[in-house]
């Protein structure tokens, strides 16, 4: 039986460069989260960016952010993973020497830029809606380095990945879930991490976990469920991975709530008290911050 429902956001609930939820998923998760299933947005943006996102779902579900170095659960961290500061510095650098890309360093509540161009600041304030902070010297920060990406001016992302994926391609998976955006994800940092950690805290199982992704960055985080779903804007790869395709997944989240008014009462998820057992070798820190029939009868089967 399902209990917890997983979802990348960008490519796979927001097409196209989307900035705000689609109109029919916000009442279907409404719906779902109030008869007792969990939901969890699984992503590459930034928490604050996430909770704005969500909007009125924002306080009835739990984050994966940026790209599973942490994961927030009753907007507490429960599990925190760190890029080693060293390398962090060394690719950072050679993002910069490039004329037209600008990095981005994460931290957990605010994003630190050094824009070489003002449109770039712009489109983090005002498109994207991110925490940021502008410094004269990036590597001069001295927050935990939580992720790193490029944004590639122009039309060149496409070149700019196969020309950073050779050099960097042996230390980083480098992912591209919308325009002009490059995310380095360390080998040991990615979503399936963050959410092993975060079924851990909920006492869910693999086979009570729904999850839905498009991208190289979401396969660990897929394979932590026992219903997968690629969308079918998919890589090749993600839909090779996964159990089901759907078009959308409110297609899919439409037929597996149809059941929902007539099961009567669901049994609501009582997680057990939280887990201190999470998945080293990474840093962990717990502390507080400012093809739809298998889903029907996924949903349906109530013990």
């Amino acid at each position: 039986m399902i209990r917890l429902i997983a979802s990348d956001m960008d490519g796979t609930i927001l097409r196209n460069g989307a900035q705000t939820l689609p109109a029919r998923i916000v009442p279907l998760l409404q719906k779902l989260t109030e008869r007792g299933f969990l939901f969890t947005a699984a992503s590459g943006r930034q928490y604050a960016n996430l909770i704005r996102l969500m909007g009125p779902l924002a306080g009835a579900v739990d984050y994966i952010c940026e790209n599973g170095a942490f994961a927030v659960h009753k907007g507490e961290i429960i599990y925190k993973a760190v890029m080693d500061r060293a390398l962090g510095q060394e690719l950072m650098a050679d993002i910069l020497a490039v004329p037209d890309c600008e990095v981005q360093l994460s931290g957990v509540d605010t994003a630190y830029i050094q824009p070489k161009r003002p449109s770039y600041a712009e489109h983090l304030k005002y498109v994207l809606k991110n925490n940021i902070t502008e410094v004269d010297d990036i590597f001069s920060t001295s927050e935990d380095y939580i992720k790193i990406s490029a944004y590639v001016h122009g039309d060149q992302t496409e070149a700019r990945m196969e020309q950073f994926r050779e050099r960097w391609g042996s230390r980083f998976t480098l992912a591209s879930t919308c325009p002009h955006w490059i995310d380095f994800i360390p080998p040991d940092i990615h979503k399936g991490h963050a959410m092993k950690a975060l079924m851990d805290v909920l006492g869910v199982s693999k086979a009570q976990v729904m999850a839905f992704g498009d991208n190289y960055n979401d396969l660990e985080f897929l394979a932590c469920a026992g219903e997968s779903y690629a969308v079918s804007t998919a890589k090749p790869e993600v839909i090779a991975a996964c159990r089901h395709t759907c078009e959308y997944v409110e297609d899919v989240l439409e037929t597996a709530a149809a059941p929902l008014k007539r099961a009567g009462a669901l049994r609501p998820l009582q997680p057990p008290a939280p887990s201190r057992r999470f998945f080293p070798p990474l840093e962990v820190s717990p502390f507080r911050t400012a093809s739809s029939m298998g889903a029907v009868q996924a949903l349906s089967e109530i013990s």
